[in-house]
């Protein structure tokens, strides 16, 4: 179970890596072809994609006003 358990970790994080883009060409085509022949990981990279996708249709962020930019600007140059 312990196994499993790590094995399913380690695909989670090669998915966040992957929808990062942030994994090589054979790391990705590995990843893909998991994602393939076992429908839990199809399951597990489509509830990935989905969230991320409904956070960035649904989250919005504040402005940074010029004024407060500036103002870390010189509070960085000062210290």
């Amino acid at each position: 179970m312990q196994s499993r358990t790590n094995d399913l970790q380690d695909f989670r994080q090669q998915v966040d890596l992957y929808l990062d883009k942030a994994l090589n060409t054979e790391d990705e085509r590995a990843l893909l072809d998991r994602v393939n022949h076992d429908p839990n990981y199809s399951r597990v990279l489509s509830k990935e994609q989905n969230f991320r996708k409904f956070i960035k249709q649904n989250v919005k962020r504040a402005e940074a006003s010029p004024d407060f930019i500036q103002a870390i600007k010189n509070k960085i140059r000062i210290d």
